[in-house]
């Protein structure tokens, strides 16, 4: 993405407000009538004109540095976080538990055999079962806790406050909804097996080594699957 320049801040906004309502406050307080008094009347006006322009003007530039900043954060492809987005929230994450101890646990989901779904279907199909996945972590989750999807078929889960055996429970529960949910494509019903790692972090974890961690717990679990995970489901299902 392009470097997006810094256009506002809060002290030149409230300059220009302040200057505003001063022009303001000095036309309701001029009240003579002469030559002079006109012309420093119009002058006042046109610079109270002039603020309320630039006022609204810096609030339109600051929706869109917000914008441009949301779509910096944002996957295209499912609406949830991206792998930046996701870095920001659990950086916040190990910054509460260093101030209070705060625990929480991060899950890694990898969609098992997705390539196969690509090849078989097209990568438009793919696209959807992708979506269809995040709305479902979305559904399992609280609205506390942070959902991304980090890139290809690999979605992460900051679960917030949160003790291991309760967010391995929790893990456990994502999981099935995962694994029994089908999907349509096409006449086809399918079904997409997944694989969690889970790692629960604390007041001395860092941010690369935890993600290596939930990352390399994931891919052991992928391993110790069937590889047998995409299968059309039966019509009595």
């Amino acid at each position: 993405m392009k470097h997006v320049p810094h256009i506002e801040t809060p002290a030149t906004s409230n300059l220009v407000v302040n200057l505003g309502l001063m022009a303001e406050r000095l036309v309701g307080d001029m009240t003579g009538t002469g030559p002079a008094d006109a012309r420093n009347r119009a002058l006042l006006e046109r610079a109270l004109a002039v603020a309320a322009a630039a006022e609204q003007k810096l609030v339109e530039q600051n929706k869109r540095i917000a914008f441009l900043e949301s779509l910096s954060r944002t996957d295209e492809l499912t609406g949830l976080l991206n792998r930046r987005g996701f870095v920001e929230e659990l950086r916040r994450s190990l910054a509460r538990a260093r101030r209070s101890g705060e625990a929480g646990v991060v899950i890694f989901c990898d969609v098992d055999a997705f390539k196969s779904i690509n090849d078989t279907y097209g990568h438009a199909a793919g696209d959807e079962v992708l979506r269809a996945i995040g709305q479902t972590i979305i559904a399992s989750v609280r609205e506390i806790d942070t959902v991304a999807r980090l890139g290809g078929d690999e979605f992460a889960v900051l679960l917030a406050n949160t003790n291991r055996r309760d967010g391995a429970k929790r893990a456990r529960m994502l999981q099935r909804e995962l694994d029994r949910a089908i999907h349509a494509i096409g006449d086809d019903l399918i079904r997409v097996g997944v694989s969690l790692g889970i790692e629960p972090y604390g007041p001395h974890d860092e941010i690369e080594d935890l993600l290596a961690r939930a990352d390399m717990e994931m891919y052991c679990n992928k391993r110790r699957k069937a590889a047998n995970t995409l299968r059309v489901a039966e019509a009595a299902e």
